[in-house]
């Protein structure tokens, strides 16, 4: 009888187990090629990146060591971008979140304003679809980087007078 519960514990160790650690793996290898699709790309522009963030496993964001450049990339089944942003040319950066009927968030969008462009640059960090329909890690990450990126504006002086 023990000898029966235990190759029962076993068996039911290795099917449960083994597929979670396969498809860990998988990620965790997407992942990886994901940061390097980074890294050369910010090698284009003879920068290195230490700091970024990574969704699902097909986003990043990143910035350059010296803080002059932003990479995004985000490569989904509609939605393919690889962006690399003057950081010294953003006046401004928020997030915008736009709701369904059931007011749950369709799409969460990064807004860069830009000093010399008409146009805001708009990073996609999320849009529900069939395939994704729950928001994870995007808003913390998108709010995350609007601070990284407005941390270093010239912050305007207040004057306080005595009258």
């Amino acid at each position: 009888m023990d000898i029966y519960s235990s190759l029962m514990g076993i068996l039911f160790f290795v099917l449960i187990f083994i597929p979670i650690l396969l498809i860990n793996n998988k990620l965790n290898k997407k992942r990886k090629r994901l940061i390097n699709t980074l890294n050369e790309f910010a090698a284009q522009e003879n920068k290195r990146v230490l700091e970024f963030d990574t969704w699902t496993d097909n986003s990043i964001i990143g910035m350059s060591t010296d803080k002059e450049y932003l990479f995004f990339i985000r490569d989904k089944n509609d939605y393919h971008t690889k962006v690399k942003i003057l950081v010294s040319q953003i006046k401004n950066s928020y997030t915008n979140q736009q709701k369904n009927n059931s007011k749950s968030v369709a799409l969460l969008e990064l807004i860069l304003e830009m000093q010399d462009q008409n146009e805001n640059i708009r990073l996609e960090f999320f849009k529900a679809d069939k395939n994704d329909f729950i928001m994870g890690e995007e808003l913390r990450i998108a709010k995350k980087w609007v601070s990284k990126i407005t941390e270093d504006f010239p912050k305007p002086k207040i004057l306080l007078y005595n009258i």
